[in-house]
């Protein structure tokens, strides 16, 4: 019984590591990412580079570089902010880098 069951292990790590090599368990960053538009400056919103600090999210900075009150849909801030920093998504900040967060002017009523 013993046997048996090492021959079922051996057989297991055996496929585990040929699945790994033939398919892999990771994302293929060899690949060439999707080529992102260039933003005209003239057409698009206007920016501002931010220092991202601990506890920031790109919501929360966002309400600080837009003081007024927003207006705008999350999703459309989250496009702007993605079309702005190379497609990279709001859980992908980090700490002491600097992006770019989209400046929206107010309509006035």
């Amino acid at each position: 019984m013993k046997k048996f069951l090492l021959f079922c292990l051996s057989l297991l790590i055996v496929y585990t590591i040929a699945y790994d090599l033939k398919i892999g368990t990771l994302q293929s960053y060899s690949s060439k990412p999707a080529p992102v538009a260039a933003v005209s400056i003239k057409n698009s919103i206007p920016y501002k580079k931010v220092k991202v600090s601990s506890g920031d999210t790109v919501l929360s900075i966002i309400e600080k570089v837009n003081p007024e009150s927003l207006s705008k849909p999350i999703p459309e801030i989250i496009r702007d902010f993605q079309r702005y920093n190379h497609n990279i998504r709001p859980e992908g900040i980090q700490v002491g880098k600097m992006y770019n967060f989209p400046v929206y002017k107010q309509v006035k009523h």
